[in-house]
């Protein structure tokens, strides 16, 4: 029986709240009135009072993950299983209109109503059965869809309320504000949500034959004949030998990664997954590259020979089992998706943006530094292709050639050379 008292002839609904959240809420007992006399009208109303509290209690442990629906659905428990449901109904209404709606408008409270008579199932509540139909792409993939068609779900929480008028102006919303979206990320968010509309259909929560809700909006939308999609751009070299020196001063795995990758062109996750059994006394082999042509053995430059060397003989034990971790930039660490380069690469970034470098300025733009300088020194595209793992551009190549020899890509490679400069980058 819940928790009631009476004062006054009016009774009164109470929950004491357990010391290890009382900080956190701000009191340490729930109270508030019942507006009745009638005892057996009080123990229903406060029935969902309590319910709701216990869900604050949970929230603030840091166990419910969507407050609003969680309340939504403690209404509809309430509604399931109370003696008294028509007196449950109408206090729910009463929270919509009174509660919900002011805080978070209209569309939000019928959301809530739909879920808590029953009539909508919660989309957050799919978005687990839907990610786990998603296995057969890489963890790293299927997470930003989570996250993506998550924040699609935090502003329509069932499927009432989705239509392309509303979902045009929620998408126009994320392209402005303190912090706008870019196109290319609205672009990929709605390519997630119409997946996730595909697998409601699949599962008939809505209709198969209805619409996609979720169209790329023209505002959105990149136009090849006028030049205004954005990519990553190179890096002057001096730029390069620039980030060399500064990354040099006070993080030295960041600026040997910097120099790997200024006279390889590899990028960062080949440079950060190199093992020491790929390292030759004049190569580098490539093992583990986003594509098929990027596996490759690469020659060492002459400006490397002396960072390589230091770093075979510079090891650091693996933090989980004390031994040598075997890699050529030893002591990185493995993000969750089993990728090395991702702290290191967080370094870098932070690091050009110091410099005053812009958001198309990555690392992989010392890539196409390295191309545009091969280029400019004469070299051919498909030998170019064989150096940073490119497909070849031409389909006799591409299909039967079995690449060009160590020996050619080392003269090639070695007509690399970056300004002078106080970087050790230079030659």
């Amino acid at each position: 029986m819940p928790n009631i008292e009476r004062r006054n002839n009016t009774w009164y609904a109470t929950l004491h709240v357990p010391s290890d959240v009382r900080e956190k809420l701000g009191k340490s007992k729930f109270f508030q009135t019942l507006k009745t006399s009638h005892k057996a009208t009080a123990e229903s109303r406060a029935s969902v009072l309590v319910a709701r509290w216990k869900t604050e209690i949970t929230q603030a442990r840091g166990g419910a993950s969507d407050p609003f629906i969680e309340e939504a659905l403690v209404w509809r428990r309430e509604l399931q299983h109370n003696p008294d449901p028509e007196v449950v109904h109408s206090l729910m209404l009463e929270h919509a209109e009174e509660v919900v709606e002011p805080s978070k408008g209209l569309a939000a409270a019928r959301a809530f109503v739909s879920i808590a008579i029953g009539q909508y199932r919660p989309l957050s509540q799919i978005i687990p059965e839907w990610k786990a139909s998603q296995q057969h792409l890489a963890a790293k993939t299927v997470d930003q869809m989570v996250k993506d068609v998550g924040r699609m779900v935090q502003q329509f929480p069932t499927i009432e309320g989705i239509n392309r008028k509303s979902v045009r102006e929620w998408l126009d919303g994320l392209s402005k504000g303190d912090k706008p979206l870019s196109p290319s990320s609205i672009t990929r968010i709605v390519g997630f949500c119409r997946n996730f509309w595909r697998y409601l259909q699949e599962t008939q929560e809505v209709p198969e034959d209805e619409d996609t809700p979720f169209v790329v909006p023209s505002f959105a939308k990149v136009s090849k004949r006028n030049g205004t999609k954005k990519g990553w751009i190179p890096f002057h070299p001096s730029d390069v030998v620039r980030l060399h020196a500064e990354a040099t001063k006070n993080d030295q795995p960041l600026a040997d990664l910097i120099l790997l990758g200024a006279y390889t062109g590899a990028r960062i996750e080949e440079l950060c997954s190199l093992k020491l059994a790929d390292v030759g006394a004049d190569y580098l082999r490539i093992t583990d590259a986003k594509t098929e042509a990027g596996n490759r053995t690469v020659p060492i430059h002459s400006a490397l020979v002396e960072t390589v060397e230091r770093l075979k003989k510079t090891r650091k034990a693996n933090p989980e089992t004390g031994s040598d971790d075997g890699y050529l930039l030893s002591g990185l660490t493995f993000n969750k998706y089993g990728d090395r380069s991702n702290a290191i690469g967080k370094r870098f970034g932070r690091l050009k943006d110091e410099l005053g470098y812009g958001e198309q300025q990555v690392f992989h733009s010392i890539r196409k530094t390295v191309v545009t300088m091969l280029e400019n020194a004469g070299v051919s595209e498909n030998l170019t292709a064989d150096i940073v793992g490119h497909d070849k551009p031409r389909i006799t190549y591409g299909l039967y050639s079995g690449g060009a020899s160590l020996e050619v890509m080392r003269e090639a490679i070695e007509r690399i050379r970056y300004p002078l400069g106080t970087s050790n980058a230079t030659s």
